[in-house]
């Protein structure tokens, strides 16, 4: 990745380090740090591994920020990264259940004291993460995919990690030849992204394979206050799946999810209607008193970018599986 590029993202990663969607999210203090990545033939190292291969699609999980601990680098068995890893398979990933063999690496992940150091550390510490994102694909392809499709998905931090390794990789034949669909929610694409990286594609319907999707919730006048919409930012629309400034209705919302740690998870319907304006997605939801994760302050619905649109999720990645095996069996 470009030195340039990387500084320019790392730059607004500065809240998102620090914004865990997590209940009782601590700030971390300074410790040391491990210099080792995982091992990816370890099972170990792995968030999900699927017990059997039982759809014709892969998907490539990256968690997003869930760790709060004491080091500058939380390490890969860290317990507190991992419960809040493994919150986000549900509470995330599960739009894919059903639909597409879940791969999902663990990965070395930054505290916010990182941002306090040098710019040379800040990359060092920062690209241990990307390192590790790059190192577990490459083993996934050669030891899990068997020539299978596959989808890129993650969320914040994890979806910024994905960027940067689609900026490596996006253009490769592999990528061109067997990516289903990257969903890069909770970060952003712009269209300096576009213009330099050619093989990026944003999804502009429903049924587009080989692009990305990629938006970030925010109430209305709030675009400036969300840290992960970058300059430029361009916004898919979930509830239409197009980039253009139409308001949807909430009717077309299929449903929100929200999931507790205890007690019964919800669904509910009609919950949010949806705009594409000044880079980011305006919503309205009609109970913001579900909406309790807020790292970023009030009217910046980070924490339920998946969430406010679940159902739609889980709708369209049947679509755009659908779409991509007739496109495969022409």
């Amino acid at each position: 990745m470009k030195l340039r590029k990387f500084a320019a993202a790392m730059g607004m990663v500065l809240f998102l380090l620090g914004a865990v969607c997590l209940p009782g999210a601590q700030a971390p203090v300074l410790a040391a740090a491990q210099e080792q990545g995982p091992d990816y033939s370890q099972a170990a190292n792995w968030l999900s591994l699927p017990q059997s291969i039982d759809h014709k699609v892969d998907v490539f999980w990256v968690y997003p920020t869930v760790y709060d601990g004491k080091s500058l680098l939380a390490e890969v068995n860290d317990a507190q990264m991992l419960q809040g890893a493994k919150y986000t398979v549900r509470s995330q990933a599960s739009v894919f259940k059903g639909q597409a063999n879940l791969f999902a690496p663990l990965y070395r992940q930054a505290s916010g004291k990182v941002l306090t150091m040098s710019q040379a550390d800040k990359g060092h510490y920062l690209g241990m993460g990307l390192s590790d994102v790059q190192a577990a694909f490459d083993y996934y392809l050669k030891h899990y995919n068997q020539g299978k499709p596959f989808i890129l998905a993650g969320h914040s931090q994890g979806s910024n990690l994905l960027t940067d390794f689609a900026r490596k990789n996006l253009a490769k034949p592999l990528f061109r030849k067997k990516m289903v669909a990257a969903y890069f929610i909770g970060w952003s694409i712009t269209p300096d992204d576009l213009k330099e990286h050619p093989a990026f594609k944003i999804c502009r319907s429903a049924a587009q394979t080989g692009c990305i999707v990629t938006y970030n919730s925010v109430a209305a006048g709030y675009q400036k206050k969300a840290p992960t919409i970058l300059p430029g930012a361009i916004s898919v629309n979930p509830l239409s799946w197009t980039t253009d400034g139409k308001l949807v209705p909430a009717s077309q919302n299929l449903g929100a999810a929200f999931f507790e740690d205890q007690g019964k998870d919800l669904s509910i319907p009609h919950f949010t209607s949806a705009q594409n304006k000044d880079g980011g997605l305006v919503v309205a939801p009609k109970d913001t008193k579900l909406l309790t994760q807020m790292p970023f302050g009030p009217g910046v619905y980070h924490c339920y970018d998946y969430s406010l649109f679940y159902e739609n999720l889980r709708v369209n990645i049947a679509q755009r599986i659908k779409a991509f095996q007739g496109r495969a069996a022409q």
